[in-house]
């Protein structure tokens, strides 16, 4: 999650010295580091173990991986499954070095729990580079700056998957076909109206039946997919796609594994964190079978043909139409979820410059604001896959790729390189990193031209 941005004094490390053993905890209001009190209410919302899979589980699964297909298109049907699963290795690798990180700092500095802002801020302010010493504001910055592209990108992605399928629906009943434009527009009175709810709480039930519809949306594809390689040959027969096609590939894959954001809140709220490890790598397995499989499946099933969400190349049947209504309904739950972190981050600095007895109406037309803005961009640019591998290569590896090893390399610099452990760590961060690097600019150009070309087209 996005940090909250506390002042400088609540993310002072609260135990000083081994003789204070004051308990701290997160405060679930404001996210700020306050001692534990003492009542016995501290483990109730607290997650089991199965809980955290399912919850890490739900925040890796989204449009993301119904675009593995198209993805899969860009690499071929041998470079594609080995990517993904290359990726993951990756991809898992960076959440578990986090983690560590956390764990690292917290021990050192006397905190409870951090968030990823927390572990950049604390990685600066006491780490081995000392020109980042006092300069922690930086980091988390940083790292606040992505994720709230991550989040407002992703709502961007929602408004475009949501109107390419309405009017898949609308095109069967009534055959004329009208751009998605409209549907974009169409859909932000109802957004907007979700997006007024302020209470995550609220949300939760909401968010509980977009799970479920999820799940129930993708078991039919997988069944729909199998049918068709069970009935004729496969479609897709390119074993490695022409290597300039792989910088998109790169940016769609980096964007399903868009989980990284809630590793530390998870592990944080879990009654046994130091369960966690098994935990992530168990949850993100599973995980990477279902991403290798559903972009695999889908290029053989479908071939060159695919659209650039499976969903688009399901067939023109009644059936099949509630199915994509089915996606269109978790999504739109789903922007209203991904929504309320950066809403809930931005509004402290947009009030301070409203009167008082305006703060609530205020507070709508700031969550209206907001919600237009996304839809603008979405307009702007209603390309589903370019969008997907724009915000994927840019904002996506740099949370999942780049900064995770950077931060450990930072932490860890005290400790010198004199040991064959250390040396091999640095190697391994330093290729994970340039990786990143390379994916992060390769990918981004190739994005924005094919952005640019379909511009022209139109």
């Amino acid at each position: 999650m996005l940090s909250n941005m506390a002042s400088q004094d609540e993310k002072r490390p609260l135990l000083q010295s081994n003789n204070d053993n004051t308990e701290v905890h997160i405060n679930p209001g404001n996210g700020c580091h306050v001692p534990a009190s003492t009542g016995g209410g501290h483990d109730a919302h607290r997650c089991t173990n199965l809980q955290a899979m399912m919850h890490l589980m739900k925040g890796n699964i989204g449009t993301g991986l119904l675009g593995l297909p198209f993805a899969v298109k860009h690499a071929g049907i041998l470079v594609g499954p080995l990517g993904l699963i290359l990726m993951a290795v990756i991809c898992i690798s960076c959440m578990y070095q986090l983690v560590k990180t956390s764990k690292r700092l917290c021990h050192q500095l006397g905190f409870e729990t951090l968030d990823y802002a927390d572990v950049a801020e604390n990685a600066f302010n006491y780490g081995g580079v000392s020109f980042f010493h006092g300069r922690g504001y930086i980091g988390s910055s940083i790292v606040n700056i992505f994720l709230m592209i991550t989040q407002l990108g992703f709502c961007c992605v929602y408004f475009i998957f949501m109107a390419e399928n309405i009017r898949e629906i609308y095109v069967y009943f009534y055959t004329d076909v009208i751009d998605k434009r409209f549907f974009i527009l169409m859909l932000y009175i109802p957004v907007m109206l979700i997006c007024f709810i302020k209470n995550f709480d609220e949300l939760a039930p909401f968010s509980m039946g977009a799970i479920f519809l999820t799940v129930v949306g993708i078991a039919i594809i997988y069944e729909h997919l199998i049918s068709l390689l069970l009935q004729e040959k496969p479609k897709g027969t390119t074993l490695a796609a022409d290597p300039i096609e792989y910088p998109y590939f790169f940016g769609s894959a980096i964007y399903s594994f868009e989980g990284i954001g809630v590793v530390l809140p998870l592990e944080n709220k879990m009654k046994k964190p130091e369960q966690f490890t098994f935990v992530l790598v168990v949850g993100m397995i599973l995980v990477s079978i279902l991403y290798t499989s559903m972009g695999l499946l889908g290029y053989l099933a479908i071939g060159d043909a695919l659209q650039d969400t499976i969903t688009l190349d399901l067939p023109d049947d009644l059936f099949y139409e509630f199915v994509k209504l089915i996606f269109v309904a978790a999504i739109f739950v789903t922007y209203a979820v991904q929504f309320y972190v950066p809403a809930d981050v931005l509004w402290p600095f947009v009030k301070r410059h409203i009167p008082y007895r305006y703060h609530g109406v205020g507070n709508y037309l700031f969550r209206a604001a907001l919600v237009f803005f996304t839809l603008v961009l979405a307009v702007v640019i209603p390309q589903l896959a370019n969008f997907i591998t724009l915000i994927g290569a840019f904002s996506s590896s740099a949370l999942a790729l780049i900064l995770p090893p950077f931060l450990e390399e930072i932490v860890c610099l005290r400790d010198g390189y004199s040991s064959f452990t250390a040396v091999c760590r640095l190697v391994k961060n330093v290729l994970i990193f340039l990786f990143g690097i390379v994916g992060m600019v390769a990918g981004t150009i190739v994005a924005i031209d094919s952005i640019v070309k379909g511009f022209e087209k139109q």
